[in-house]
């Protein structure tokens, strides 16, 4: 039987919901031309360098924001990032979602997901 994958958010939703600024059941907010926002492609890229999986750390090399959205958490909570991106991983490249939780204060980040797609 096969293993099914649990998405935090419903991607489908956010990349079919019509034009980027709407919001989706979800309360995320896709992110116009993610893929060259630097702030993102900084969050992208430390999400790749801070996964914690085993199968990843060592080969796994960032490349590319495939998709982003956000979402405004509640007053001092600061903002959770969903990101599509493709990396390399040893000479093969993928594509992996990820979820960066950034704190207003303390500023911080918190890599709360990391699975390839």
């Amino acid at each position: 039987m096969a293993t099914q994958v649990v998405r935090p958010i419903d991607v489908n939703k956010l990349k079919d919901n019509g034009p980027c600024g709407v919001k989706t059941s979800d309360g995320f907010t896709p992110i116009p031309d993610a893929k060259h926002n630097p702030h993102i492609i900084d969050l992208a890229g430390w999400a790749v360098d801070n996964t914690t999986s085993s199968t990843y750390k060592k080969s796994l090399k960032f490349k590319e924001v495939d998709f982003a959205a956000m979402k405004e958490l509640p007053i001092g909570g600061g903002t959770m990032y969903y990101i599509i991106l493709t990396a390399d991983d040893g000479g093969s490249t993928g594509l992996y979602e990820t979820m960066v939780w950034q704190h207003l204060w303390p500023p911080s980040k918190e890599l709360v997901y990391f699975n390839k797609i």
